[in-house]
């Protein structure tokens, strides 16, 4: 089957002073095996080289700079100019495996015919210099099981599923308003759609874990807005409320209430004590049984002595085996 017969896949990358790892990320989107695509890069307002690198590809990239704006907004604008039935969102220091695209796009056709489906793979995490890391695979949707529940508990990272991009448009893309884990609520906004993801075992890329100035998507969990991801959950209650006409599982109850304590025990860390008890109120409201989420012994000193002594003492056992270890 030649190329202009097959359907083409538009990969979108974001770049925000992405210059370390910006060329290695094209290179493995034009060394595919499938050759009917086209690359989408959006420059957020980089201020190192990242741009040279990009127009430095010629005709092989098509490219747009605009003013550092987050990567739910780049990813949004490549996602207007992309010509493709598909979309593959791809960061600018993580790399699609050389097979990536024609596995999905074969495992996408075969599921075509009255599904609203939506595959996706695994990723290899790597390190700053690409060295492998312990990962993770995702688990796909057991039988009954709730598929809100499943999407919210097992998002897929972002460059894992191959997206439709008619189903993108529908739902109006990424949530700009949300600062982290906006393809976390990109999902569960296609499952609320009527959209299905299906796992197909197997890495389809490199995701490169680390903290540098450079990864589009690094942002502080509080900044000056600790309550943001407070206002995300209760946004998500009420539209999986509304969209389902009903009341939420238990399954998915347990969920958002883990989630709320996690959110609320990261900003308890970062000293916003009034806006942590928002969260953990909001957690046990859900689910008061299942809520705590930690390793041990924290489940246990919550119980005992509250989420802020269990979170000092903790913190004094981690400086005393420090000392000790010195």
């Amino acid at each position: 089957m030649t190329s202009e017969k097959r359907k083409l896949v538009s990969i979108v990358i974001p770049c925000h002073n992405g210059e370390a790892y910006i060329e290695r990320a094209i290179c493995s989107v034009l060394n595919q095996t499938y050759p009917a695509i086209e690359v989408v890069v959006i420059d957020d307002g980089s201020t190192d080289g990242s741009l040279n690198l990009i127009r430095s590809f010629g005709a092989h990239v098509r490219w747009e700079r605009g003013p550092n704006r987050g990567a739910p907004t780049a990813r949004n604008r490549g996602l207007e100019l992309a010509r493709g039935e598909y979309i593959k969102f791809l960061d600018a220091d993580d790399m699609l495996l050389p097979d990536c695209l024609e596995r999905q796009v074969a495992q996408a056709q075969a599921l075509e015919g009255g599904r609203k489906a939506i595959v996706y793979g695994d990723a290899i995490w790597v390190d700053t210099h690409g060295k492998p890391l312990p990962g993770y695979g995702h688990r796909p949707r057991r039988s009954g099981e709730d598929p809100i529940a499943h999407i919210l508990e097992n998002s897929p990272l972002t460059s894992c599923p191959l997206h439709r991009r008619d189903y993108l448009l529908e739902i109006g893309g990424f949530d700009p308003a949300i600062p982290k884990g906006q393809e976390q609520d990109l999902h569960l906004r296609l499952v609320l759609a009527g959209a299905e993801f299906v796992h197909y075992p197997g890495p389809v890329y490199c995701y490169r874990e680390h903290q540098a100035p450079g990864r589009i998507s690094n942002r502080l969990l509080g900044q000056n807005r600790p309550l943001v991801f407070y206002e995300v959950l209760r946004g998500q209650i009420a539209s999986i409320e509304k969209q389902t006409g009903q009341p939420l599982s238990p399954a998915v109850r347990r969920v958002i209430a883990r989630r709320f304590w996690a959110y609320g025990r990261a900003i308890l860390r970062e000293g916003h004590v009034p806006e942590a008890d928002q969260y953990f109120a909001a957690a046990r409201e859900l689910d008061a049984r299942h809520c705590v989420v930690g390793n041990r012994p924290y489940p246990l000193l919550v119980g005992v002595f509250g989420p802020h002594l269990a979170e000092a003492l903790l913190r004094k056992s981690r400086d005393l085996r420090r000392l000790l270890a010195a």
